[in-house]
């Protein structure tokens, strides 16, 4: 696992007020020693993972791996989110439990049935947790992450997140925000597999 991380932020902003709730390390002070901090404990997290036999597919399973690889820097790791986003794509907190439970029976049922090609399923659960956004911050890197695990365990080609765009970050990032709001609004996946196999 490494190209779950977009670097496309600069390291020098100041920490937002928002960001400093729930925050374990009170002496940060810019996004850039949160990055640090965060990817110290993703890197925990991930040798974590990489014991676990669970296939990856079930709410619990979720919570336990976002404690793993925040819990370090964040009070909140692991906690489902209660309070609601700025953004109109992200569920509201008293649908993201129902919204889980969803997730959890298609997963179950795209695996059994294969009317999807096991890119799609890859897609299709990505993007439904990123819309669900279950956590109050690293669901992203988290969405990634889980996905990635996801696909190692049912023996599937691992999402390279749009490598071939590593060296220009901001139009990476650029490019997977598309591609899911595509996902999202025609509810068709060949521009989020395209970039998550690319």
């Amino acid at each position: 696992m490494s190209n779950f991380l977009f670097k496309d932020r600069d390291g020098q902003t100041p920490l937002p007020l928002e960001l400093q709730k729930g925050l374990k390390p009170k002496h940060i002070q810019t996004m850039g020693e949160l990055d640090e901090y965060e990817e110290q404990n993703i890197a925990e997290g991930i040798l974590w993972l990489a014991n676990q036999n669970d296939a990856g597919i079930t709410y619990d399973f979720w919570r336990k791996l976002h404690k793993r690889l925040f819990s370090d820097v964040w009070t909140w790791a692991g906690q489902v989110r209660t309070h609601e986003l700025h953004n109109p794509y992200f569920l509201e907190p008293h649908q993201i439990w129902p919204a889980l439970r969803q997730l959890e029976g298609d997963l179950a049922y795209w695996l059994k049935e294969k009317f999807f090609s096991e890119q799609e399923i890859a897609a299709r659960f990505h993007e439904q947790i990123e819309t669900i956004h279950p956590f109050a911050n690293g669901n992203g890197r988290f969405g990634r992450i889980v996905v990635e695990h996801f696909c190692k365990k049912q023996n599937w080609t691992i999402p390279s997140w749009g490598a071939a765009l590593k060296d220009t970050p901001a139009e990476r990032r650029k490019k997977y925000i598309a591609a899911l709001d595509d996902a999202r609004k025609t509810r068709t996946y060949k521009a989020l597999v395209l970039f998550m196999y690319s």
